[in-house]
């Protein structure tokens, strides 16, 4: 029925400056896409983002996803990360998928599967943070095993180069202070790898008990998987650690094939860059340096070129560059799980930690700087664990200290994303 007489004016509605809309009950995709812009700005090794996530909507994908849960086939059987229970698997729940994008995987390295996993379990703890944040709550998560991503990597349905990881339930309760979501962003842009020097001081004591104690909060969706965390800060540890780097840190540049495979990730034009938003750039490695010292790195790290190169010492000499920095850094944080050959689930609720981890670190005001070379190689994650009496089996190594300089942000790209 047509109406007649004057009309009420026509609210628009409200945009926040990034285009999201301002609403009390924003439509899951609007919650998902805000999410998913948060959980992009994680770390990953190279860079590489190597993460993807599918709502799972359709009949077929939802009741392969409710078999999975329902039957856990998976390696942490019995155990669920957001402490829910299958009740939440109802009608009115959203059906959520972590999947590795193997398209962007590193793989020169047996050890680099593990930082897949650790990578795509950063990824996850924010993207249920932020989603969480938003009033979708995650009512039950659970890591999936090999066979459980097998069975949904056989189903036509998914994308050829995806591993299925994790699935989610998540259940809405209401919309929660916005301050919750504005804090998890800031934090999240803050993040960053600083690989200059660090200042001369200090941690905080308190900083640093926080860091190896995190607790989860009411929001929380990371399971605590016995992580054990050790700050290496006294001189003697740290000349001890510098020395264990100037020994050994030389190999990310005289084994072939995964310095090919880094070397890929370098964006060295501004026009690379924008084609490939991934990897880094000169100055996120390098800093500020002139021209022609830019071309002269470009040269001598060339994999055609670095092989004659680390013949000659090159090697060594870029090792011993690295452990000068070492000598001056504040802290060296070594993450640790307690069996000594973690699992893909064991290694996703690792990832959720660390995600954890490095944004505490930057609401402190602290930077951090991979040393993954220790943890690449078995050999020399055992003589790291032997050095320092690690505990289980190390996953992380990093310098943790204030930082002098801001570091660049990364490249970014769209996370893979499905609607299945």
């Amino acid at each position: 029925m047509n109406r007649t007489g004057p009309q009420p004016p026509r609210v628009p509605v409200p945009l926040r400056p990034d285009g999201f809309l301002l609403s009390a009950e924003p439509s899951f995709q609007q919650a998902l896409d805000e999410a998913a812009a948060i959980a992009n700005l994680s770390p990953s090794s190279h860079n590489c983002q190597p993460w993807g996530h599918a709502w799972l909507k359709s009949d077929r994908a939802k009741a392969l996803a409710y078999e999975l849960l329902r039957g856990r086939d998976d390696t942490s059987a019995g155990k669920d990360s957001a402490g829910g229970t299958d009740r939440s698997t109802g009608t009115d729940s959203i059906y959520l998928a972590l999947a590795q994008d193997t398209d962007r995987s590193l793989s020169a390295l047996p050890a680099h599967s593990a930082e897949m996993h650790l990578s795509c379990g950063s990824y996850w703890h924010l993207l249920l943070r932020a989603l969480a944040a938003q009033g979708w709550l995650p009512t039950a998560v659970h890591h999936l095993g090999p066979e459980a991503a097998h069975r949904a990597a056989a189903d036509a349905g998914w994308p050829r180069n995806w591993h299925l990881l994790s699935l989610a339930v998540l259940n809405r309760t209401g919309v929660p202070p916005s301050t919750d979501l504005a804090e998890l962003r800031a934090t999240a842009a803050a993040r960053r790898t600083n690989r200059a020097p660090y200042r001369d001081l200090a941690v905080a004591p308190e900083a640093l008990h926080e860091l190896a104690n995190l607790s989860p909060t009411a929001r929380d969706t990371s399971a605590r998987p016995g992580v054990t965390v050790r700050h290496l800060r006294s001189p003697v540890e740290l000349r001890r650690f510098a020395t264990l780097i100037a020994d050994h840190a030389g190999r990310d540049f005289s084994d072939d094939a995964a310095w090919r495979e880094t070397h890929s990730y370098f964006r060295w034009t501004a026009k690379d860059a924008a084609a490939r938003p991934d990897g880094f750039t000169p100055s996120q490695i390098f800093g500020a340096v002139s021209p022609p010292r830019r071309l002269l790195a470009r040269v001598a790290l060339n994999p055609a070129v670095l092989p004659r190169l680390c013949r000659l010492g090159f090697d060594r000499y870029l090792g011993s560059q690295l452990a000068r920095t070492v000598r001056t850094t504040p802290v060296i944080t070594a993450a640790g799980l307690p069996m000594d050959v973690p699992t893909a689930s064991d290694l996703l609720s690792a990832g959720m930690w660390l995600a954890d981890y490095w944004l505490t670190a930057t609401r402190a005001g602290l930077a951090l700087h991979p040393l993954s070379i220790l943890t690449q190689h078995e050999d020399l994650c055992i003589e790291l664990q032997q050095r320092f009496g690690l505990p289980g089996r190390t996953f992380f190594v990093a310098r943790l200290g204030y930082p002098a300089a801001t570091a660049a942000a990364t490249l970014r790209r769209r996370a893979s994303a499905f609607t299945l």
